[in-house]
């Protein structure tokens, strides 16, 4: 990630989040950005660890690509976590270009992504890029646009 800090701490299940670098930029970035992302990175809720809306803690329970009428598009349900989240969120991606999945399980079990810790949304060419960074591993999509709905 460009500007928000993932770093695990001694305990490989716990880590150093820091998002500051990243909220101080986004008033700018914001406005480089398509709407739907504009829209979810800037939730007020998105990087508040008290609030239900704050991504950290969920979990990916799916992703959808499809390519319908020669475009190709990217939806991922991440699921709550019971204790902190009161629904999941669907996050929908159009035009997607590229979508690139990395796992880091590195303790000899099946590789898996883990709890969401942070992301981060930032202007691209051709619109957007969102890289996730979960407990052992990365989602990074690269799309025209998303649209995010918690349900």
């Amino acid at each position: 990630m460009r500007y928000v800090r993932v770093e695990p701490l001694e305990d490989r299940y716990e880590y150093h989040l820091d998002p500051k670098a990243y909220l101080a930029a986004l008033p700018r970035l914001a406005g480089e950005l398509p709407p739907g992302a504009a829209a979810f990175a800037t939730d007020p809720g998105h990087y508040d660890f008290r609030d239900p809306r704050c991504v950290k803690d969920l979990e990916l329970g799916g992703a959808t690509l499809a390519d319908e009428q020669g475009e190709v598009s990217l939806e991922l349900l991440l699921t709550p976590n019971e204790w902190k989240h009161e629904s999941g969120l669907r996050l929908r991606y159009t035009r997607i270009e590229s979508f690139h999945v990395d796992t880091t399980e590195s303790d000899g079990t099946l590789p898996r992504l883990g709890d969401l810790q942070r992301d981060e949304v930032l202007p691209h060419p051709s619109g957007l890029t969102h890289e996730i960074a979960f407990t052992s591993g990365t989602v990074h999509v690269v799309a025209a646009d998303l649209v995010a709905a918690w349900e």
